[in-house]
């Protein structure tokens, strides 16, 4: 199973056994993935569906707390009330809570496996400017090259910072442009200066160069990271 809907454990059938195996299937889907070093989209799908499941997990809990309880007795010593609660869930309200109970450790599990092959593949990335990193860095260049294939991918970027109440969001939009051949004489310097002959319009643009010394698919995988890297450079 490539997918799993974000509503998977509220929908019918509300059988827990029925549950386990779609999760389970999912799961091994994932799992598979990760062995071929294809960390997304899985990887942040699963943290989507592990937020999903505490927070629904939370909302169950909010209203179990909200039904009314039954005076079991008062107990004196503490000088404080005994109750039971009155909350007697359908058949379907525990195949959910089953579910969930279930699912929150196989799928932090799965999470931990995914982060592990992103943590390797991070360590194995040089990133760094290229020249002198000048002020203005709302737009530039990103390129990137695995060892010890030649092709330089070169990307453009934009970064936006938009203010929202209580916090900060950050966004960055990259577009792949060309790629390059990398040389002894047409090294990383060079193809900066090809970026500025090509677009005049930056004189001096920002840009990033993304070595990895790790063979990883570029779209699922050495993309991704890069990106939260140049994110973490430009938020720094």
């Amino acid at each position: 199973m490539a997918t799993l809907p974000h509503n998977w454990v509220t929908d019918a059938p509300h059988d827990f056994e029925y549950k386990k195996y779609v999760l389970l299937a999912y799961l091994q889907h994932c799992r598979s993935q990760f062995g071929e070093a294809r960390l997304y989209p899985p990887l942040a799908d699963l943290v989507l569906h592990y937020r999903n499941l505490t927070g629904l997990k939370s909302g169950l809990e909010d209203m179990q707390d909200q039904f009314p309880k039954d005076l079991l007795g008062i107990d004196i010593r503490r000088l404080e009330m005994r109750y039971e609660s009155c909350f007697n869930p359908e058949d379907y309200l525990s195949a959910i809570t089953e579910t969930i109970e279930f699912a929150l450790p196989s799928v932090k599990d799965a999470i931990q496996e995914g982060k592990e092959i992103y943590d390797l593949v991070e360590r194995h990335i040089e990133f760094s400017p290229v020249g002198i990193e000048p002020i203005y860095r709302d737009e530039g260049f990103l390129l990137i090259n695995e060892e010890p294939d030649s092709d330089v991918f070169v990307y453009s970027f934009r970064y936006s910072i938009i203010p929202q109440t209580g916090e900060t969001l950050r966004g960055l939009e990259l577009n792949y442009l060309y790629s390059e051949q990398r040389s002894l004489v047409n090294q990383i310097e060079q193809i900066k200066l090809n970026l500025i002959k090509r677009f005049s319009e930056f004189p001096n643009p920002a840009t990033f160069f993304c070595l990895s010394r790790l063979q990883v698919p570029l779209s699922e995988t050495l993309l991704p990271v890069t990106r939260r890297l140049l994110m973490r450079r430009l938020a720094a």
